[in-house]
């Protein structure tokens, strides 16, 4: 059942992103809720265009961690299978700001931050 899981995961259209982070590991996937977040995370970063170092990387609690890392600021994300968004906002090593958010109502605070950082 894990393959036919990781089959139905795999067919609807995926980041390609993702799909390569997804294709370098064996373990358990993340469910279809932190994938969806995780793909609107992914074209919000592409539309604002920012030149940025992007990691992922798949959580035992069927979630997904991304790493963003812009300047001197690192944006960690947790895309959880409940729908929400449990980050982490650090400048130069200090943390600036956390919490938890649904995926709409998380990236305006992204958007505060990348502005500030931008700034």
């Amino acid at each position: 059942t894990a393959r036919i899981k990781a089959k139905l995961l795999l067919s609807f259209h995926m980041h390609p992103d993702i799909i390569a982070a997804l294709s370098k590991i064996n373990k358990e996937r993340p469910n279809p809720i932190a994938l969806q977040n995780a793909e609107k995370l992914l074209h919000y970063m592409e539309d604002i265009n920012v030149k940025r170092m992007v990691k992922f990387e798949p959580t035992k609690t069927e979630g997904l961690y991304i790493l963003w890392s812009v300047a001197n600021w690192e944006f960690q994300m947790e895309c959880l299978k409940n729908g929400r968004i449990v980050y982490k906002f650090r400048k130069g090593g200090h943390e600036e700001a956390h919490g938890s958010y649904s995926v709409d109502k998380f990236i305006p605070q992204l958007e505060k931050y990348l502005l500030i950082g931008m700034g």
